[in-house]
């Protein structure tokens, strides 16, 4: 499921700059610490011996996404780290990177599902790619590569900032600084599949770990082979179950959205009827029944509410909010 989810700030864009500033002035693990307003010894003791809680939450169509959420004190650290990070990304995002971006205040258009579509309405031939495990396919090497070289941060830091964002070894799905962390990571990716699309007179565009190419006519033989080879040289895997090629009169889906029938890019069917299921499973969480066994936390309910609440909203926006679809996606959310 493709989730319609920015992430707003409420700093404009010159004070994400100076956020950013201050984050890359950093030197040593010392200065972490001051910036995030603790002290040492409590960001090493959290770094040295992550706390976190695994469980499963049903997908639908039956598998399930495995969940490692961090205890309340590492969560809150990694949270203002994240807004550091959200920051200095910010000011150095690729055209073609539309997930988990911040969106400052002064910026009335994030990036999202639909812009990320909306770069590909011009296309003939969509070539979609979706990646293996996405953050697990991020290790501690690759996190702690990323600030020592990248970023030019000390090893003694860059450490230190690699284990507060890893969970045995990699990154986990759940911890806030996993998203923005996986941009950077796919940052030179980025580059180098824009420039080769552009070779080809294509687009290309990634939301999070979904891939799309998009041509005036069919690719060359061999073009598949060079993305997959630069993937595999970043640990990276294509998930061959989701591998598409399609041409436009088959009204290719992209992120959720169908482009094809016209000048912007619509709701996809299949977008729709996964919206509809997660409304459900939604509901049977919150059923008296469930809420008794005490499996799920309250943190996981209420980012999983706003989540629907946002899908459900970006509906209005793409079907009108008189559709009577939009309409009945409002009922469920309220009644069932």
């Amino acid at each position: 499921m493709y989730y319609y989810q920015h992430i707003k700030s409420e700093l404009g864009t010159a004070q994400l700059r100076q956020a950013a500033d201050r984050f890359e002035a950093l030197e040593k693990p010392g200065d972490l610490a001051q910036l995030l307003r603790k002290e040492e010894h409590v960001l090493h003791k959290q770094a040295e011996s992550p706390q976190y809680q695994a469980f499963y939450v049903p997908k639908p169509g039956g598998e399930k996404r495995f969940i490692e959420h961090p205890n309340p004190a590492l969560k809150a650290l990694q949270s203002e780290l994240n807004r550091y990070l959200q920051a200095v990304y910010f000011s150095i995002k690729p055209d073609c990177a539309h997930g988990f971006i911040v969106c400052p205040a002064d910026v009335p258009q994030p990036r999202n599902i639909y812009t990320n579509a909306l770069a590909h309405v011009r296309g003939h031939w969509f070539l979609n790619i979706d990646l293996e495990n996405f953050f697990h396919a991020v290790t501690f090497p690759h996190v702690a590569d990323m600030f020592r070289y990248t970023f030019g941060f000390s090893e003694a830091l860059a450490t230190l900032l690699a284990q507060l964002c890893c969970c045995n070894n990699r990154l986990p799905m759940g911890a806030p600084t996993s998203p923005v962390v996986t941009n950077f990571v796919f940052y030179f990716l980025d580059h180098f599949f824009s420039d080769l699309a552009r070779a080809h007179e294509g687009v290309f565009t990634r939301y999070a770990d979904d891939l799309t190419f998009s041509f005036p006519r069919p690719p060359e033989d061999g073009f598949l082979d060079r993305v997959r080879h630069a993937l595999l040289l970043n640990n990276f895997r294509v998930n061959e179950k989701k591998l598409r090629l399609q041409g436009r009169l088959e009204q290719p889906e992209i992120t959720g959205l169908c482009v094809g029938k016209g000048s912007k890019p619509t709701l996809s069917k299949s977008w729709l009827k996964t919206l509809k299921k997660e409304i459900t499973v939604y509901r049977w969480f919150m059923t008296e029944a469930v809420q008794r066994r005490g499996q799920f936390h309250a943190w996981f309910f209420e980012p999983f509410r706003k989540s629907l609440e946002g899908q459900v909203a970006f509906a209005g926006f793409v079907l009108g909010k008189g559709d009577r679809g939009y309409q009945k996606l409002v009922g469920r959310m309220r009644w069932g």
